[in-house]
C-alpha cells in the first residue's frame, strides 16, 4: 500500500482514536481524514493531478493534514521551512514549479507581499477544514462542498513529495521521493520495528526533513498517536526533556546532536525518560561518549542507528545491545531488506573482502530517482555497479566504510571529511571521536581549512559539560596523548554551544565561516 492509502486505512479501523496531540488540540483519526479529504477536495478543484504544492507551514496538525490532503489528491508536497530566509523560500517556490503554496497564520503576512513569485499560484490562505483556495487570476474562492475526493490513480512512479537539502554550488536541490521509494522505506520500517497505537511519538525533526517520514506516515499507519514538538521547545534541551516526560512519549527519533544536548544540558541523565521505548536516531554520527551516557539513562529503551542520506532513505540498521565503550565507534549495521550496498574502491570495482575500504554505493526501491531540474547533478552520483556477473545502477553516497569480518558496515567518514595535511590522510571523523572520549567534552566539531603550506589546517570547535570548566591547553594535551601531531587540530576553541542547521545536526559551514574570520 502507498503510504496515504496506510492512513485511511487505519482512520478506518479507529476513527474516534488519537491521532496528533498538540497542545490543547486533540485530533482523533476520523477528523484528521475527514481534514485532509476537504484539502484533498479543493486542491482537485484547480490542481490537475502530478501538481506540486507547497507547503510552508509551521509542525502543526494542519501541516500533517495538508500532507496528507496533498497525496490523496495525487499531488505532490514540497515542504519549506519558516525558518528558512525568504529568499532561500522563493527559489524552493520557484525551482520545484509549485502550482500551489500553502501557508498558515505565520508565514502568510510574508507570502502576500510576494505578488510577483506567487503570480499564477493557487494560494491556499489557510490549510483549516474550511480553507478557502483562492486563484489569482481569478480572486474568487473555491469551496469545498463535499468531503469525498475521488480514489486515488496513483502510480508507483509518481512522486509523493521533494526534500530540498542543501547544494555543493550554494542553492538548494531538490530530491525526488517517489510513492515507491516512500512505500518502500515506511514498509520496511513497520516491519523492523513494533509501533502499536499505544505509542506516543514525538515528531522531533522539521517536516522539511526525512526523518518525520517515519513518525508521521509509519506511526498514522500503525493507529499510534503523534506529539509534535514545536520549533520552541525542540530549541532548549530542557524544554524537550520536560515534554517528552509529560507527554510520556514511547518513540522518539532524532539526530546526534540533538540527543547530545539532551545528555549535557538537561536533567535528563538524572531522571531518565520512563516512557520511552524505542530510540532511533540518524544523520550523522553518534560519538561513543554521549551516547553511552544516553543509554544509560534510558536504559529501558531498543536503540538504533540508522542509516541513509535523504537520496535514499533508510538503507541500513543496527540495534545497540549495550552502551559503547570510550572511543568505539558504532555500525552502522546490515542492508535494510530490498536494498543492496555495494563498496567500490577507486576504480569503480566491487570490494568484497572484509576491512577493505571504499566508497558506499545503493541500489534499492527505496533510492530517489534523481534531483529535481538536476540532470547533470542527478547523473555525477549515479554509477553502474558490475558485481558478480550483473550490471545495475546505484546512488553514490559520498560516505566511504567497509564490511566488517562480522559482515557489519562500517562508516570512516565523508568524501569531502577526509582531508591531507602536511602529507597525511585524516579523517575528520577520528579527530572528533578522540576529542568526545575526554569525559568533560560535550560535543565537538573538526573543520578543514585550506592552506597555502600543509593543504590543510585542523581547527576543532568544542563544548564542555555544563558545570565543568575547560582550557585548551587540557584538549591539546588530551590529544596529544592519543592522536600523532599532524592529526591534533591547530586550535581548540571553547564555546557554550555549536551552531545547528535546521535539521540540527552541526553547521559546520557556519563554523568554516566564523575560522576564517577569526584565524585567517
Amino acid at each position: 500500500m502507498f503510504i496515504h492509502e496506510n492512513i485511511v486505512a487505519a482512520a478506518s479501523r479507529n476513527p474516534d482514536s488519537l491521532a496528533i496531540v498538540d497542545g490543547d488540540d486533540k485530533l482523533s483519526y476520523g477528523q484528521l481524514l475527514a481534514w485532509a479529504t476537504r484539502l484533498a477536495k479543493s486542491f482537485s478543484n484547480v490542481l490537475p493531478r502530478g501538481s506540486r504544492v507547497a507547503l510552508n507551514l509551521e509542525k502543526s496538525p494542519a501541516a500533517i493534514a495538508a500532507m496528507l490532503g496533498t497525496l490523496l489528491a495525487g499531488c505532490a508536497y514540497v515542504p519549506i521551512d519558516p525558518a528558512n530566509p525568504m529568499e532561500r523560500r522563493r527559489f524552493i517556490l520557484r525551482d520545484s514549479g509549485a502550482s500551489a503554496l500553502v501557508v498558515d497564520a505565520s508565514t502568510a503576512a510574508e507570502w502576500e507581499r510576494e505578488t510577483t513569485v506567487t503570480a499564477g499560484l493557487a494560494l491556499i490562505l489557510d490549510p483549516n477544514v474550511e480553507a478557502a483556495i483562492v486563484e489569482r487570476s481569478e480572486a474568487a474562492p473555491v469551496t469545498c462542498a463535499s468531503t469525498e475526493v475521488e480514489r486515488s490513480t496513483t502510480q508507483a512512479s509518481d512522486l509523493a513529495y521533494v526534500l530540498y537539502t542543501s547544494g555543493s554550488t550554494g542553492e538548494p536541490k531538490g530530491v525526488m521521493i517517489t510513492h515507491e521509494n516512500a512505500a518502500a522505506f515506511v514498509g520496511w520500517a513497520l516491519d523492523r520495528f513494533d509501533i502499536n497505537p499505544a505509542d506516543h511519538i514525538a515528531v522531533h525533526a522539521p517536516l522539511h526533513f526525512d526523518l518525520p517520514v517515519l513518525d508521521v506516515y509509519a506511526g498514522l499507519a500503525r493507529g499510534a498517536c503523534l506529539f509534535p514538538v514545536r520549533a520552541d521547545v525542540a530549541r532548549f534541551p530542557e524544554g524537550l526533556v520536560r515534554f517528552l516526560r509529560e507527554k510520556e512519549i514511547s518513540v522518539l527519533y532524532a539526530v546526534p546532536s540533538a540527543l547530545t544536548a539532551l545528555v549535557s544540558r538537561s536533567t535528563l541523565t538524572r531522571a531518565g525518560i520512563p516512557s520511552l521505548r524505542l530510540l532511533l536516531y540518524a544523520g550523522e554520527e553518534f560519538h561513543a561518549n554521549p551516547l553511552s551516557r544516553l543509554m544509560s539513562s534510558v536504559p529501558q529503551a531498543r536503540v538504533f542507528n540508522l542509516y541513509g542520506p535523504i537520496e535514499t532513505n533508510v538503507v541500513a540498521a543496527h540495534e545497540l545491545l549495550r552502551p559503547p565503550l570510550a572511543g568505539e565507534r558504532i555500525p552502522l549495521g546490515c542492508a535494510v531488506q530490498g536494498t543492496k550496498i555495494v563498496i567500490l574502491d577507486a576504480n569503480g570495482s566491487a570490494i568484497t573482502d572484509a576491512d577493505v575500504q571504499g566508497e558506499i554505493v545503493v541500489s534499492g526501491p527505496s533510492v530517489s530517482p534523481g534531483y529535481l531540474n538536476r540532470p547533470e547533478i542527478t547523473r555525477q552520483s549515479r554509477v553502474v555497479v558490475c558485481q558478480d556477473g550483473h550490471s545495475f545502477p546505484a546512488y553514490r553516497t559520498g560516505d566511504f566504510g567497509y564490511w566488517d569480518i562480522d559482515g557489519q558496515l562500517r562508516f570512516v567518514g565523508r568524501r569531502d571529511g577526509t582531508v591531507k595535511t602536511r602529507g597525511f590522510r585524516v579523517d575528520l571523523g577520528d579527530v572528533e571521536a578522540v576529542i568526545l572520549a575526554c569525559p568533560s567534552v560535550a560535543e565537538a566539531a573538526v573543520i578543514a581549512v585550506p592552506h597555502p603550506e600543509y593543504t590543510t589546517r585542523l581547527l576543532g570547535f568544542v563544548v564542555p559539560i555544563p558545570g565543568l570548566s575547560m582550557e585548551e591547553s587540557t584538549l591539546v594535551a588530551w590529544c596529544r596523548e592519543r592522536l600523532p601531531p599532524y592529526m591534533i587540530p591547530e586550535k581548540l576553541a571553547v564555546r557554550e554551544v555549536l551552531p545547528k542547521t535546521s535539521t540540527g545536526k552541526i553547521a559546520r559551514r557556519a563554523l568554516l565561516a566564523e575560522s576564517e574570520q577569526s584565524w585567517p
